[in-house]
């Protein structure tokens, strides 16, 4: 018996630049007129006051019954009063309607968002909302908060950043003559706060803004009237009876908490990396928008922070991070920049291997440039014989990797872990420096807090780069907690000086230099010291005797100027960072304490594995699928969207135009949003670097062609009377079917039932959820916590499945089940050890040996915990002592 988890797709693989370009919306804003106002007062006051009283007046009162009619009422013919009274009814009965339309439309827009669909009140509802918004522009409806003291604008002196929402942010693109940064740059020095995009059917209102951040929701009219004249990014305008969207700007009142400010625009911007986009380009003025987001261009640095967190997850499934770290992991897997990670990284393997296989010493480099198709390594002095895979250029100067080669690198063979990502230059390459290349001190200049946040990025980097492995990270005046990262390699102290003392005891002080050293590096054999507070004389003259101005195996970085410095880096207040010794200037990558927290909140709650569910027998507790779907509905559904392993959308066979991916990417998010979603807010989750309206139409077009029509010829993707998209109830998702099972199964009457519901539920799992997605894609998914959830759900339910097996003498079956769970988190070993009994069970020693090897294989070197080594040397005692 074994539980499928193949990974079939049959996506097409073509990049699609549209999906980078910015959002556009140019139909113009409609502003009520005084006329139209005042028709909105008088039309609401007929409906709902004046209506009823006509209907007494004319003596047609509510029909209610007094009492229960009998078999003789319902069999005797019908006449002109009963027609009559029937007609009554409904008047009554819609008018009722049109009141709960309209109390319920009061309360929405009250709250700045729209309301919920009334069923059967489609065009009532529409009427309501109309009406309704009149009055609220005239300030009828608008309650308590009408008393609110209206902001001058002019007024306000300079306010904060904004928080950035459901990445509805903006791609550096080239657009010449076209400036869009007008908008913008009425931000600059202001509180803004950036609407988030909507999660499990929340949508963001000007209400809860209010509460949030002016702990008062009546103030929401402050907010209104700062910014009711304002172009927003996708060409709307705030109106109170509208939804407002993900990626609008708020300017907010002065004493607005928890939001920064907006800095100025850079001078110098550089271009974003954008993943898979052949037409992709930047301009200057969204460029800027880099000042505030820390992601922009944050490729490799964010590519080692989520392959850290990576790394933390094989090992079970932690609690779910909070809200703020899901935003943050959200941005760095837009940012990412894996492709040019694995190409740096394969880069170095084959150097370190070439230098191995030659007998030679490594070339002594100084700075690195990556971009998407190459490695180019700046050495000082040069070397004119380049290794095998390199070209030497410009003398020998520059070496540029032209191999094939792409292994990684194997643990212990990095040959710079010191090699830092200080950003972006003009042609938008990642620049990276060797800090051991300095030889000394690195001092980061200019603007003290920009200076703190480089010092947080390169320390981050080196405790979490693939090529940093042999890196040991001190930290002085670092953010708290940043241990978290990797407890073995980051340590903080407040006393730096007896810090450096210990490094120059471990290192020595009369040791050589780092020169004609060949690529074996163990953990230890390079210290990063990163501070950033001023450094005494008597740390610098230590790190100056350490070092002797040689490449050694210790480097140190600082804020703030220090005149003992060998290389002295500058970042100015719009984040621009340069190196003038070394000829660099980039935009730099930096992490405030707030975005180290987002980082080390993912970590760490990947490795809280304690649960603590307090759900029956502590299990896992299962959210409702807001459709059931049982196993006879999976099995006739014709049209699948497919998320539990690589991304598939089953029956959809219309054309794809060479966009499968990204079709499939807009189903699964209507899927998972089954409520309905506006074109605008499907946008910012699909294109979180922006897109233009009518590229977006056009892909929700192509999306709807692509999966067809019903038995009527209905497009099976629609869009309801407010807009909103959604699939029709033909179109099944497999994790409404997977929970679905597995509530049935928790509800079974005995032990047989469970397990055939907990059978059926895996064999719908086909791998890790959005297995193969681009990059990029699906941040929305992790933003929304959906990819938490479904791992710790489908492992969960492999575990009781291997539990139930185990007492019901099923071995194959159990270790099948445990194998579903293992292949979502390779390393979790109390799975293995579900596996090791069950071999136990079925093979004896034998089974524990191959089960243990694999483990052992599967962990990486990682150490066995304490109930796996007890396990083993219960079960096989000889290869115990052996391990031992």
């Amino acid at each position: 018996m074994g539980y499928p988890m193949d990974d079939k797709t049959t996506h097409d693989t073509a990049p699609d630049a549209s999906r980078f370009e910015r959002l556009v919306d140019d139909r113009p804003v409609h502003e009520p007129s005084p006329r139209e106002k005042a028709f909105s007062a008088v039309g609401l006051l007929a409906l709902v006051i004046g209506l009823p009283v006509l209907l007494l007046v004319l003596g047609a009162p509510p029909p209610i019954p007094t009492s229960v009619p009998s078999l003789g009422d319902f069999a005797r013919q019908l006449g002109v009063e009963d027609l009559i009274t029937v007609l009554v009814a409904v008047v009554w009965l819609v008018w009722l309607l049109f009141i709960v339309c309209v109390v319920m439309e009061i309360i929405a827009a009250r709250r700045g968002g729209l309301a919920s669909r009334v069923p059967g009140a489609g065009p009532l509802q529409h009427l309501a909302r109309i009406l309704v918004g009149g009055l609220l522009v005239t300030g009828l409806v608008a309650g308590p908060a009408q008393a609110a003291t209206a902001v001058d604008t002019a007024a306000q002196p300079t306010v904060a950043a904004s928080v950035m929402a459901e990445q509805q942010l903006d791609l550096v693109e080239d657009v010449p003559e076209a400036p869009v940064a007008s908008a913008d740059d009425s931000l600059v020095g202001k509180k803004v706060y950036t609407v988030q995009a909507p999660v499990n059917g929340y949508h963001d209102n000007l209400w809860d803004i209010a509460e949030r951040h002016l702990g008062d929701g009546f103030r929401y009219k402050e907010i209104y009237e700062l910014n009711k004249d304002r172009l927003q990014p996708d060409g709307g305008r705030l109106e109170l009876a509208r939804l407002i969207q993900p990626g609008w700007d708020f300017i907010m009142p002065e004493d607005a908490s928890g939001l920064e400010r907006v800095a100025a625009p850079s001078a110098t911007p550089a271009t974003a990396d954008v993943q898979g986009a052949d037409q992709a380009s930047a301009t200057a003025a969204d460029a800027a928008d880099s000042s505030t987001a820390w992601w922009t261009g944050a490729g490799l640095l964010a590519a080692g922070v989520l392959g850290a967190v990576a790394v933390a997850r094989r090992s079970g499934i932690g609690r779910r991070p909070d809200d703020d770290a899901l935003d943050t992991e959200a941005l760095l897997r837009v940012a990412a920049s894996q492709a040019r990670s694995a190409l740096l990284e394969a880069a170095l393997a084959q150097l370190a291997r070439a230098a191995e296989s030659q007998g030679s010493t490594l070339p002594s480099v100084y700075s690195v440039t990556v971009d998407d198709e190459n490695v180019d390594l700046r050495l000082a002095p040069a070397m004119p014989e380049a290794l095998p895979g390199w070209e030497a250029h410009e003398g020998g100067e520059r070496w540029r990797y032209v191999a094939e080669d792409r292994r990684e690198l194997e643990p212990g063979t990095s040959p710079y872990p010191a090699l830092v990502s200080l950003g972006l230059d003009d042609l938008g390459r990642d620049v990276l420096i060797d800090l051991e290349a300095a030889g000394g001190i690195v001092s980061v200049g200019g603007d003290d807090a920009l200076a703190a946040q480089v010092t947080n990025a390169i320390a981050v980097q080196a405790a979490t780069s693939p090529w940093s492995g042999s890196m040991v990270v001190v930290g002085a005046g670092l953010p708290d907690g940043l241990q978290a990262l990797d407890d073995e390699r980051v340590t903080l102290t407040d006393d730096l000086a007896s810090v450096v003392d210990e490094v120059a005891h471990v290192v020595g002080a009369e040791g050589e230099p780092l020169v004609g050293r060949t690529s074996r590096r163990p953990l230890g054999s390079s210290y990063l010291i990163a501070s950033s507070y001023p450094l005494s004389e008597d740390v610098a003259a230590t790190m100056g005797r350490l070092t002797g101005g040689e490449r050694r195996a210790v480097s140190m970085v600082t804020v703030g100027d220090h005149p003992a410095a060998r290389w002295r880096l500058s970042i100015d207040e719009n984040g621009t960072l340069s190196a003038p010794q070394l000829g660099i200037t980039v935009s730099a990558h930096r992490l405030s304490e707030r975005e180290v927290a987002g980082v080390l909140e993912l970590v760490s709650a990947a490795r809280e594995t304690d649960r603590g569910l307090g759900g029956d027998d502590d299990r896992l507790p299962v959210s409702e699928p807001p459709r059931r779907v049982d196993a006879a509905a999976w099995a006739a559904a014709q049209q699948r969207v497919m998320l539990l392993g690589s991304v598939e959308v089953a029956g959809a066979d219309g054309p794809t135009d060479g966009r499968s991916e990204l079709l499939a990417e807009i189903l699964a998010y209507l899927a998972l949003h089954p409520g309905g979603v506006h074109p605008t807010v499907l946008a910012g989750a699909v294109w979180p670097r922006g897109i233009s309206a009518d590229v977006r139409d056009a892909n929700i077009e192509r999306a709807r062609r692509w999966l067809g029509t019903d038995a009527q010829d209905a497009p099976l993707l629609a869009e309801d009377a407010d807009g909103r998209l959604l699939l029709g109830p033909e179109v099944v998702l497999d994790w409404d079917a997977f929970r679905t099972l597995v509530r049935d199964a928790r509800r079974a009457a005995n032990a047989r039932d469970e397990i055939d519901g907990l059978k059926r539920a895996l064999h719908i799992v086909r791998g890790v959820p959005l297995r193969h997605a681009g990059p990029g894609t699906y941040a929305w998914a992790h933003r929304e916590g959906t990819v938490h959830e479904m791992t710790a759900l489908i492992v969960d339910s492999a575990e009781r499945l291997v539990e139930l097996l185990g007492d019901d003498g099923d071995p194959d079956g159990a270790i099948a089940a445990a194998e579903v769970g293992l292949g979502l988190v390779p390393a979790h070993q109390g799975l293995w050890r579900d596996v090791i009994r069950q071999r136990h069970a079925r093979d004896g020693a034998g089974g524990v040996a191959a089960a243990v090897a694999r483990l052992r294989e599967a962990l990486g070197g990682e150490p066995l915990e304490a109930p796996t080594e007890e396990l083993i040397a219960e079960l096989n005692p000889r290869q115990h002592l052996d391990l031992a």
